[in-house]
């Protein structure tokens, strides 16, 4: 949302629209840093919100479309020249919209195992010993995807990622232990 909207805001010269989608994201986005930066230091993440990154069913292309958690800050903060004070509250705005949208369309995770190809064949046998032709209807069912739950949610709408270790900030998943 914040790359959409900040090229809304480039185009049309908004850059409250920019600062507040800024600072929308940006503690995500420096504990991104943070993150990136112990691992390569020392081989673990210290926070967990890019250990996703390193999850087996996480996917090449999820890989390369996550590093715009390294530019967009930078360019989006040169392009219009830092933040203003003003830009504070109207990110509450920005916060709040998002996740609540995000919530009510987008589930915490897809299923595909429910997800099935039936096909029906008619098998032709022949008896040698009557000359008769016996046709058999069975249907076979093929699963299009092995079994994959896809983990999504969407601007931490339903709970902090499940690699964020600390307890005092699990108070919003839908099931706090």
């Amino acid at each position: 949302m914040t790359l959409f909207m900040g090229g809304i805001g480039l185009w049309y010269g908004k850059e409250l629209i920019i600062m507040a989608h800024l600072v929308a994201v940006s503690i995500d986005q420096v504990l991104w840093y943070v993150d990136l930066f112990g691992w390569l230091v020392s081989g673990k993440f210290p926070i967990g919100v890019a250990k996703y990154l390193t999850w087996p069913a996480t996917s090449f292309a999820t890989r390369i479309t996550s590093t715009h958690h390294l530019w967009t800050i930078p360019l989006l903060m040169y392009a219009c020249g830092g933040i203003r004070l003003a830009a504070f509250p109207f990110s509450g705005l920005v916060i709040f919209t998002n996740v609540l949208i995000s919530r009510w369309i987008t589930p915490f995770t897809i299923d595909y195992s429910c997800l099935n190809n039936t096909k029906k064949e008619d098998v032709n046998t022949k008896d040698s010993t009557t000359s008769t032709t016996t046709t058999t209807t069975t249907t076979t069912t093929a699963s299009t995807v092995n079994n994959r739950v896809t983990y999504l949610n969407v601007n931490l709408s339903h709970e902090l990622w499940k690699d964020i270790e600390f307890d005092f900030l699990q108070i919003q998943n839908d099931n706090p232990s």
